[in-house]
């Protein structure tokens, strides 16, 4: 406890001194920096993030996964209660909607508590998480994948559904993608489910959206859905700024 008010006071000295004498700008940042790794360093294993249940493994026979993109741990970063940490080693449970972090003992997997988790990053993708607002079009609480964020964004709240299918005397659980997609325009989130949706959304320019589209072979099949919607948006967006 004493090692911890230490370097908590050490740190708020420094600050200070960083605020009072701009001449000593990149010093005071560079002690403000070690004081701070040196605090994270010692207080690592008590970190918030590591508050939760431990993660419990599916051990039944299934068809598909889970996870988003994979169950295996990937290094990301996480934005908890405003502060963010990382990397980490990390993997998303889409079914079950828990993000999942390996313990400060390397040995167990702890389920973070959503209410906590501002936005995290796994696989070249950053979520973040919004609550449910019925004034701008948003329904659903829960961690939506940003694809695209300029004056307009794009993003994909993931869901994987699970049935159960009979095989003899075998029960397989299937799992099964159905992703959404929205686009926040003008202070409203709108669903989109195909490309008249889209360019009904995107109407001011719709004629250069549909050259485009034209020249680039752009479809919205099943398949290239996301690749072709994030390719339009952003082109939409180049157009209106």
């Amino acid at each position: 406890m004493r090692f911890t008010l230490f370097f908590l006071s050490g740190l708020f000295f420094l600050s200070s001194s960083f605020c009072q004498g701009v001449q000593n700008n990149s010093l005071a940042s560079l002690q403000v920096k070690n004081a701070i790794e040196v605090y994270n360093n010692f207080t690592d294993g008590n970190a918030p993030i590591f508050n939760g249940t431990e993660y419990l493994y599916y051990t039944f026979n299934k068809e598909g996964d889970p996870f988003f993109i994979s169950g295996a741990y990937s290094m990301g970063w996480v934005g908890y209660e405003g502060r963010i940490y990382g990397p980490e080693p990390l993997f998303y449970d889409i079914q079950r909607n828990q993000l999942v972090i390996l313990n400060a003992d390397s040995i167990s997997n702890i389920v973070m508590l959503n209410e906590f988790v501002d936005s995290f990053y796994l696989w070249g993708h950053t979520f973040i998480s919004l609550k449910e607002d019925y004034k701008k079009n948003l329904y659903n609480t829960g961690f939506y994948d940003r694809l695209y964020n300029g004056h307009v964004q794009l993003l994909a709240r993931r869901i994987k559904t699970m049935y159960d299918k009979i095989e003899g005397l075998t029960i397989i659980r299937i799992f099964t993608s159905q992703d959404r997609f929205y686009i926040y325009k003008d202070g409203l989130y709108y669903l989109v489910t195909n490309k008249k949706e889209v360019l009904h959304l995107f109407a001011d320019k719709k004629h250069e959206i549909k050259k485009m589209m034209r020249k680039g072979h752009l479809n919205f099949r099943r398949n290239n859905f996301q690749s072709s919607i994030v390719k339009v948006t952003a082109f939409y967006d180049e157009q209106i700024h």
